[in-house]
C-alpha cells in the first residue's frame, strides 16, 4: 500500500492507531498518543518535547510529556498488540528473531540505568543508558517486537535512587543476555512463532542463554568471541585454529546484496563441532571471512540448526542480525528513538513503545522489503 496523498496518509494512520484504542482509559490519552506518534513521523530535525508539540500544533509539550510520565495507560498491552499485528502481517516460517542492544548517551546520573558503560554507537565508554531490543525479519518485512532497559547492578544498591527513577521494587539485576531471554520468553508465551534467532557474541558467549533457547526448540545462529575452544573430532581447537583444518573447496562465496561500498560478499565455511561447556551436542561452527583476506578478520558463529541445514541458509540467518542495526539506526535518525527527555523507567519504555509503533506504521503500510534471510 503506497500512501501517495496526504488524505490517504491520514486515513491509513487513523485506522492504524484505532487498533490500539483499548490500551487507553480515556479518549484524550488515545488522541494525545496519536499526536505523539504523528510527531515522531514528522520531518522535524530533533524529536524533543517542544519540537514534537510544534509539529502537531500544540502550544506546549505538556500533554505529550504527561503521556510518557504521568498518564494512566497500558504500554505493555500496546506492545503486545503491536507484536500481534506485526506477526499477522509479516510473520513467515522463515522468519528470524534478532536480538541487539543500543546505547543512548545521557548527561547526569538521574536517568534510569544511566552510568559510564560501553556505548556501541560511539565505540567507547560513555555516560549512557542501554536498551536490549528484539526485532523480526522475514521475506515479508521487518519490524521491532520488544524492548527492555538494562539496569546495571550498581543501581540496585541504592534504593532511593531506584525509587526516584521509578524502577519497580520487584525488579532485580539481570545481565543483557538474561534480559534478551526475558524478551524471548514473553514472545513465546504469547504464542508467537520464532523459529530462528540471531544475535552477536554478547549473547552467543553465554552457555545458559544458548541452552535456554535450544530447550525451546528454537534454531539459533549466534556470534562467538574468538576466545572460545571447540571440540572437533574429539580434539580441542582454539577457534582461530579451526581454519587450518579447512581446504579451499570448503569455502563457499556468497553475495548477500548491495551495500554503500558495493556488493556485500563473503566466503563461508562450516564444521560440525561440540562446545565443551554445554549439553547441546553436535552443532555447526560457521566461519566467515572477507573475500580479500585469508586467515585475518574471521568471524565465528555457533548454530544448533539441524545437521541437514545448508551453508547458504546458515549464512543468510547470520547476516539477518544487520537488520536490527538498520532498524535502530532508522528509528534514531528518523523517528526520534534517542531524542527522549524522560528519566524514569516506565517513561523510557513508553517512549520506545511509541517509536516502535511509528516505525511499524511506516514498515507495514509501505511494505519495505528487506533481504530475505531464507529462500
Amino acid at each position: 500500500m503506497k500512501l501517495a496523498t496526504e488524505e490517504a496518509w491520514r486515513g491509513a494512520f487513523k485506522s492504524y492507531m484505532a487498533q490500539f484504542s483499548d490500551c487507553f482509559y480515556r479518549h484524550e490519552l488515545a488522541d494525545n498518543t496519536s499526536l505523539y506518534v504523528r510527531g515522531l513521523l514528522s520531518d522535524v530535525a530533533r524529536k524533543n518535547g517542544w519540537q514534537l508539540a510544534q509539529a502537531v500544533g500544540l502550544i506546549d509539550p505538556h500533554p505529550l510529556q504527561r503521556l510518557l510520565s504521568e498518564a494512566s495507560w497500558d504500554e505493555e498491552l500496546l506492545a503486545k498488540q503491536l507484536r500481534e499485528l506485526v506477526m499477522a502481517q509479516v510473520g513467515h516460517e522463515a522468519g528470524v528473531a534478532v536480538i541487539d542492544e543500543s546505547s543512548f548517551v545521557k548527561k547526569g546520573d538521574k536517568s534510569a540505568g544511566v552510568q559510564k558503560q560501553y556505548c556501541g554507537r560511539l565505540g567507547k565508554v560513555e555516560n549512557c543508558q542501554v536498551g536490549v531490543f528484539l526485532g523480526y525479519v522475514s521475506p515479508k518485512g521487518e519490524a521491532f517486537l520488544d524492548r527492555q532497559l538494562y539496569i546495571p547492578q550498581g543501581w540496585f544498591e541504592d534504593k532511593e535512587r531506584c525509587q526516584q527513577a521509578k524502577i519497580p521494587e520487584q525488579l532485580a539485576f539481570k545481565t543483557k543476555a538474561e534480559l534478551a531471554l526475558e524478551l524471548l520468553e514473553r514472545n513465546w508465551s504469547e504464542g508467537l512463532s520464532l523459529p530462528w534467532l540471531v544475535a552477536d557474541s554478547s549473547y552467543g558467549n553465554s552457555p545458559s542463554f544458548r541452552q535456554a533457547v535450544h530447550d525451546k526448540g528454537c534454531s539459533y545462529v549466534l556470534q562467538l568471541g574468538s576466545q572460545h575452544q571447540v571440540l572437533l573430532r574429539a580434539k580441542a581447537y582454539a577457534l582461530r585454529d579451526v581454519v587450518k583444518t579447512l581446504q579451499d573447496h570448503d569455502w563457499l562465496e556468497l553475495m548477500h546484496g548491495l551495500g554503500e561500498k558495493g556488493p556485500l560478499a563473503y566466503a563461508w565455511a562450516a564444521r560440525r563441532i561440540r562446545m565443551p561447556h554445554d549439553d547441546i551436542g553436535l552443532q555447526w561452527l560457521l566461519l566467515r571471512r572477507s573475500l580479500d583476506s585469508q586467515d585475518e578478520n574471521l568471524s565465528y558463529y555457533l548454530s544448533n540448526a539441524p545437521s541437514n541445514t545448508s551453508l547458504e541458509d546458515l549464512a543468510c540467518v547470520a547476516l539477518a542480525r544487520h537488520s536490527i542495526e538498520q532498524l535502530l539506526e532508522q528509528a534514531k535518525g528518523e523517528l526520534g528513538l534517542a531524542d527522549y527527555e524522560v528519566r524514569s523507567y516506565p517513561a523510557w519504555h513508553r517512549h520506545m513503545s511509541l517509536c516502535m509503533l511509528a516505525h511499524s506504521f511506516l514498515s507495514l503500510k509501505q511494505k519495505k522489503k528487506p533481504l530475505a534471510p531464507l529462500a
